[in-house]
C-alpha cells in the first residue's frame, strides 16, 4: 500500500482550478470530476463497505456540492481535501441511517478475480493474477470489517495517501490522536488477516 502525500502541489495549472471554479466555469467543473471522480470512487467504495451503487450516489453528490459550495474552500489545504471532507461527511450520514435501518453492505458473490483474467491464456499467470485478486480482496474486507474510526484513517491514510498531518485536519483530530489510530488500526487488520488464515 502506498503513502505519501494526496496530490502533487507543482502543477501550475492546480492553483486556478478552484478561482475558475468560483467563476461558474463549465471547463472546471468538468476537470474536477476528470481528476477527482476515479480516486472519490475508490474511497466511498471502501469507506460504504462495497456498495458500488451507494459510492457513485455519493461521488455524484459530493462533486456537486464541492462546485456549488467552492466559495467555501479556503485554499489551507490541497484542493482534493475539499471534495474529500464532503465525502466523508456524506459516507458517515448514510452509515448512521444504514446502522438504524439494519442494512448489509457487502456482496458475499462478489469474485474477487473479477475483470483481471480476460483473455490470459498462460496458467502460471492467471494463477498469479488470481492469487493477487484474492489478496487485494481479503486486505479490503478487512478494511470493511475494521470500526468506521479505523477504516477512515486507513482509507485516507493507505488508500489515498494524505499525510498524517492532512487526515489531522479532515477528520478534526490531533495527529497524535491520528497517528495512535493508524497504529491501532494496523494492529487490529493484522488480527483480522491473521484469523482468516487460521
Amino acid at each position: 500500500m502506498p503513502q505519501g502525500t494526496a496530490e502533487s502541489r507543482s502543477a501550475p495549472e492546480q492553483d486556478t482550478l478552484p478561482d475558475r471554479l468560483r467563476a461558474k466555469s463549465e471547463e472546471a467543473a468538468d476537470e474536477l470530476v476528470a481528476r477527482y471522480a476515479d480516486r472519490l470512487l475508490r474511497a466511498a467504495v471502501l469507506l460504504l463497505g462495497g456498495d458500488m451503487s451507494f459510492a457513485e450516489d455519493a461521488v455524484q453528490e459530493t462533486l456537486l456540492a464541492a462546485v456549488t459550495h467552492i466559495h467555501q474552500f479556503r485554499g489551507d489545504s490541497s484542493l482534493y481535501s475539499w471534495p474529500y471532507t464532503i465525502l466523508l461527511r456524506w459516507c458517515r450520514r448514510h452509515r448512521r441511517r444504514s446502522q438504524r435501518q439494519g442494512l448489509l453492505f457487502t456482496d458475499p458473490d462478489a469474485d474477487p478475480a473479477a475483470g483481471t483474467l480476460a483473455g490470459a491464456d498462460d496458467p502460471a499467470p492467471i494463477e498469479a493474477a488470481f492469487e493477487q485478486a484474492y489478496q487485494r480482496q481479503r486486505i479490503t474486507q478487512a478494511v470493511l470489517d475494521l470500526p468506521d474510526a479505523y477504516s477512515e484513517v486507513i482509507v485516507l491514510f493507505y488508500y489515498e495517501d494524505f499525510s498524517v498531518d492532512e487526515i489531522s485536519r479532515l477528520l478534526g483530530k490531533a495527529s497524535g490522536t491520528v497517528k495512535s489510530l493508524l497504529h491501532r488500526a494496523r494492529q487490529r487488520l493484522a488480527l483480522i488477516l491473521e484469523e482468516d488464515r487460521t
